[in-house]
């Protein structure tokens, strides 16, 4: 069984660190995106006399709404992980991770200080951020036998449920969507419509 679990770490690990790269990746391509989205929207309101200066007076308590849902969207999103329970099981790991990587263990002029150091603080904030994924990256990075990996292996499997949610969001944004259009001109303004219309309940009969 231990091989097993050992064997399912080294898989959801290996999951964990597609999904982390995808996040990255997605997160770059939606700065410009974002960008995109909103020098494309506004000239697009302008082409086809869109009054978003008069939507957004009328409509500035359902957008106060919107915006503020979102907000505790992502909040309870990421708040959801938070407990206290597996900070102290994996205790242990820590304690397993700072006998191998704490910088004291090393003479001050080794040239590993730094990356020791590294290694050491990033599993500190793995811990304080409860981020699992980043602490048992460390774990496997510096080949550091654990003890329990069936509650290493439930962590991991969180972490991955979270990072699949972030992936989600940030796929679910207009921002993507118009990008993804490319230049298909009908795909893109049909995104612009479906915005209008959650933002402002704007449906093309108000005087557009």
């Amino acid at each position: 069984m231990m091989m097993k679990d050992k064997l399912k770490f080294k898989k959801l690990l290996s999951d964990f660190r597609s999904l982390e790269y995808e996040y990255e990746y997605t997160n770059e391509v939606l700065k410009e995106a974002h960008e995109h989205f909103e020098c494309f929207y506004l000239k697009w309101c302008e082409e086809n006399d869109v009054d978003l200066k008069k939507l957004q007076e009328e409509k500035k308590k359902q957008v106060q709404n919107i915006m503020q849902q979102n907000t505790k969207e992502h909040n309870e999103t990421h708040g959801r992980f938070e407990t206290n329970k597996r900070k102290i099981k994996h205790k242990e790991v820590f304690r397993s991770i700072a006998k191998r990587v704490h910088p004291d263990t090393l003479p001050l002029e080794d040239p590993r200080q730094e990356e020791y150091n590294s290694a050491f603080q990033r599993a500190v904030g793995a811990v304080e951020q409860e981020q699992w994924g980043e602490l048992f990256d460390v774990v496997d990075k510096y080949d550091i036998e654990i003890e329990d990996y069936e509650e290493a292996n439930e962590s991991l499997a969180l972490d991955i449920t979270r990072m699949e949610e972030k992936i989600g969001s940030q796929k679910s944004t207009y921002s993507w969507h118009l990008q993804n259009c490319g230049d298909d001109e009908v795909c893109k303004e049909r995104v612009i419509r479906s915005f209008l219309n959650y933002m402002f309940g704007w449906t093309g009969d108000e005087g557009a």
